[in-house]
């Protein structure tokens, strides 16, 4: 008797699952995929996707933060707007071949471009960590910060000691960590943050009953001092990135330094993802400036998540993959596109664009590092030029094309990045920025081999086997 009331149980949940599947609206393939799942491995297959399936954006668990974002920083949009649009169109550069992204992006993410900007690219954890330590020493007003990963040890010890001297100077210090990213953060070290007056909150705690909303993680590495100077990347707080890795050696990453106008709109994130976590609304005019020009750079700031209405990364990534003309270049650890993103790759590969993408020889988890060789057929294939990263791990989510744009920022190229993760990249329309971006993705290159279709043809049968196997969980992924 229990043994048919658990199967019919079971038939009940699995039922209910595949109709929330379907109509929340879903690609065929990823219906499909976790339909297989769900059916295959029975419980355990609806409890992942409860926990990572379950698509929540159409849903009101942001609705909050969505409204009172837009309504609080529109005055601010309205007042620049005008200028902005007039700008790109009197010029004759790289803005002007791009304004249709530029146009999409401000529509789709309330992001303008602006041009008095002076960016600074940072390579790696020691010279990005110097560059903030140095910059928060000289905030006056404040110090706002928000990390997918931020643990003990010798780079939070050093962020506590400069916070309490700051903190005693009248200086407010603000900190977001993701309450996942960063588990392993202490509550020794919680505690003694909040001791000196640091106003610390996690974000989307996991807690029992809400265990759906484990999928949705803020993956953002932001930090802001006074308005006037920003900082965005792939580098998390981690003595990994300084000391590196047991296993997987040295960390190579990419972080940007942004002074101008532009910090404005990576704050507003900043203070979107702070009103989300804990109802204090400092979208105010104050916390905004109107900077006198300090450099000509055009930024945009383009950010993604679970609470806008389009994936606004997902369309800079295609925007700049079909506009291409000459080459597009990726460096990025997680290569595990949507069928979108992978057709617009092998499309512009085999349309004679050189295309080339530097990922990881060896990823964090073998499931990991499986799919993202699941895809490498078909873009060798299509003439994509795949190098596989020998020096440690690569960690930096960079694309490049035709000494004109760059984009570099916090956003993989997967499934949970476009659209479950919250997300930032700051998209740089400038030859001169883009050329010395070009020179340090050269240098990733000369630390990588390059992979050929004939080696890849070679590989073992099991290979094959654990390729396939991981496909399956590129949902998951």
């Amino acid at each position: 008797m229990w043994l048919q009331i658990a199967i019919c149980l079971q038939i009940i949940l699995e039922i209910i699952a595949i109709y929330i599947l379907i109509k929340d609206g879903q690609s065929p393939v990823r219906i499909w995929t976790w339909i297989l799942i769900i059916l295959v491995f029975p419980i355990l297959g609806v409890v992942l996707y409860v926990f990572f399936g379950m698509n929540l954006r159409k849903q009101k668990m942001f609705d909050l933060k969505k409204e009172i974002d837009y309504d609080q920083f529109e005055k601010f949009i309205d007042r620049y707007s005008e200028e902005a649009e007039q700008k790109i169109l009197m010029r004759d550069d790289v803005t002007t071949r791009y304004l249709h992204l530029i146009r999409l992006l401000t529509r789709v993410n309330s992001s303008l471009l602006t041009f008095n900007n002076k960016v600074k690219i940072l390579n790696d954890g020691p010279e990005t960590f110097e560059s903030i330590f140095a910059a928060c020493e000289k905030a006056e007003k404040y110090i706002h910060l928000q990390y997918y990963i931020f643990i003990d040890g010798e780079l939070a010890d050093r962020f506590a000691t400069l916070f309490a001297n700051k903190i005693k100077q009248g200086v407010e210090v603000r900190l977001i960590y993701d309450a996942l990213g960063s588990w392993d953060l202490s509550n020794k070290m919680i505690s003694r943050f909040r001791e000196i007056g640091v106003k610390l909150f996690p974000f989307m705690p996991v807690r029992f009953g809400r265990l759906a909303r484990l999928n949705y993680r803020n993956h953002r590495k932001i930090l802001i001092v006074d308005g006037i100077i920003g900082f965005t990347g792939g580098i998390n707080v981690d003595d990994k990135y300084i000391r590196g890795d047991e296993v997987m050696g040295h960390w190579t990453d990419t972080h940007l330094m942004i002074h101008g106008m532009s910090v404005n709109f990576l704050h507003f994130v900043f203070l979107s993802d702070w009103l989300f976590v804990t109802r204090e609304n400092l979208i105010k005019p104050e916390m905004f400036n109107m900077m006198d020009p300090i450099g000509e750079t055009p930024v945009q700031i383009v950010s993604s998540g679970p609470d806008a209405d389009y994936p606004n990364i997902l369309q800079q990534y295609l925007y700049i993959l079909y506009q291409a003309k000459e080459y597009v270049y990726i460096a990025n650890p997680y290569l595990i596109p949507d069928s979108r993103l992978s057709m617009a790759i092998k499309t512009v590969a085999l349309s004679g664009i050189d295309v080339r993408i530097i990922v990881p020889r060896n990823s964090e988890s073998s499931m990991i590092h499986w799919t993202v060789q699941s895809f490498f057929s078909r873009f060798l294939n299509a003439g994509v030029k795949i190098y596989l990263f020998q020096e440690g791990f690569i960690h930096s989510k960079v694309i490049i094309s035709d000494d004109s744009v760059c984009s570099i920022g916090t956003a993989n190229l997967d499934i949970r990045s476009f659209e479950q993760n919250f997300e930032v990249n700051a998209l740089i329309y400038d030859k001169d920025v883009t050329m010395t971006m070009k020179k340090q993705f050269s240098l990733f290159q000369n630390n990588s081999k390059p992979l050929t279709l004939e080696e890849h043809a070679t590989r073992p049968n099991i290979d094959r086997v654990k390729e396939k196997l991981a496909r399956l969980s590129s949902p998951l992924m």
